[in-house]
């Protein structure tokens, strides 16, 4: 969310308030939220299609139909890289806007007094939603079903890893934002260093995706690897919106024609439908040729180079170039961008609330799901092409309904107690 800076007579900086959202912006978060949703739907179906390998159709094994049907196989793998597509863009949108004021503001007296304040909020918001979901979720264990079986452990650290990277990344900000805009001022090469980073993050990922397999433990540097991939892309997100607004203050207009290439919607769309493609392709291409292990290693523990830069195409397709707007400001009472707005401030609730309802949401979709995966693999072609059809709209519209459900209530219950909590 952009925000302005706004400073005294003396010329420091005293506050900031608030500007309007973005719409893209705020769209392409709302299609992070939903494409996590869906790869956690499909997830065990994807770790299923490994076990099984691709055998022909057993009608005493549901997910044999999905292995015995290579575009449902193919569909299921494509799945598996929206999960790491979604976090990439969640620690790219907050990077975005976070990193350039941090740059800015660290050329002001007092700097570090003002972020250890606003960072410290900031990490108060994540610890205080884990902290009223965790609550929550203790009465649905006591009075409607078992949300911790696997452990505290579990449950409230490995759980929420995800979540406990990202405060760790925010309460580094400060800090990267200071050193970034001390580089900036001994002009060092921002574009070779980036590339550097990136590539050396991802040779390692590649180094563990294709070594090793199973889980890690907290402190093996195996893991910290990949929670290195999600620094790196909020970081980078930073640097790019350090840039676009460079651009935008020198040229004084947004219009497309004005600007360079690497500023042009259009580029980076037809980028990203390239980029997908070619994904497509290569999943295909592995899946003809029954090498699941290779589909493994290139969408490994969400580390995949694939999902990194897609998340990136699609982050400069939402905030280079004019503005984006929906169509029609309203329908009726209705107003897609202020729905957009409100469902997709929702993302920090919704990933604390996927992770520790698991044992109340899973077995809900499994209900869902399975009598149409059941009814595919005792069915003929074309039969089963249409029940594989009914579990994919099944298990999507599931995602879809969960995502508007938590994001509704965290909209209405969550974020207004923190606001009267001043958080």
């Amino acid at each position: 969310m952009e925000r302005m800076t706004q400073r005294d007579k003396g010329g420091r900086i005293r506050g900031r308030s608030k500007g309007a959202r973005i719409f893209a912006v705020e769209m392409l978060r709302l299609l992070a939220i939903v494409g996590i949703a869906i790869f956690h739907t499909f997830l065990p179906a994807f770790e299923s299609v490994l076990g099984y390998g691709p055998w022909p159709v057993d009608p005493a094994v549901p997910i044999s139909a999905v292995t015995g049907s290579l575009w449902a196989v193919w569909l299921v793998m494509l799945i598996k890289f929206v999960g790491a597509w979604g976090n990439h863009i969640f620690f790219m949108i907050s990077g975005y806007f976070l990193i350039p004021r941090m740059m800015r503001d660290s050329r002001e007296a007092g700097y570090w007094r003002r972020q250890s304040v606003a960072t410290a909020r900031r990490v108060a918001q994540v610890l205080a939603t884990v902290a009223f979901y965790t609550l929550v979720m203790l009465v649905v264990d006591r009075f409607v079903a078992p949300v911790a079986s696997d452990g505290w452990k579990q449950w409230l650290l490995l759980g929420l890893e995800f979540i406990w990277i990202y405060a760790l990344v925010v309460a580094l900000a400060p800090a990267i934002s200071w050193m970034l805009e001390r580089m900036m001022r001994r002009n060092i090469g921002f574009a070779v260093a980036a590339i550097m980073v990136v590539a050396l993050t991802y040779a390692l990922n590649a180094y563990v995706a294709f070594t090793s397999t199973g889980s890690f433990g907290l402190l093996d540097w195996r893991k910290w690897v990949g929670a290195l991939s999600y620094a790196v892309s909020f970081v980078l997100a930073g640097l790019i919106g350090c840039a676009v607004r460079a651009i935008r203050e020198r040229t004084g207009s947004t219009k497309t024609g004005q600007a360079p290439l690497w500023m042009r919607r259009s580029m980076w769309a037809w980028t990203l439908a390239a980029m997908f493609v070619a994904l497509a392709a290569l999943v295909l291409w592995a899946v003809a040729r029954g090498d699941y292990p290779l589909l493994y290693r290139l969408s490994f523990k969400s580390t995949s180079v694939c999902s990194f830069l897609l998340a990136v195409c699609a982050l400069m397709v939402a905030v280079v170039g004019k503005p984006l707007s929906p169509k029609h400001a309203a329908v009726g009472r209705f107003r897609p961008q202020a729905a957009v707005e409100a469902l997709a401030s929702g993302i920090l609730g919704f990933y604390v609330v996927q992770s520790l309802a698991g044992g109340v949401w899973k077995p809900l979709c499994e209900r869902a799901m399975a009598p149409a995966l059941a009814h595919a693999a005792a069915a003929a072609d074309p039969a089963r092409a249409g029940w594989l059809v009914a579990w994919f709209a099944i298990g999507v519209a599931f995602s879809v309904g969960f995502v508007i459900v938590v994001c509704v209530c965290d909209r209405f219950v969550r974020q207004p107690l923190l606001r009267a909590l001043k958080l």
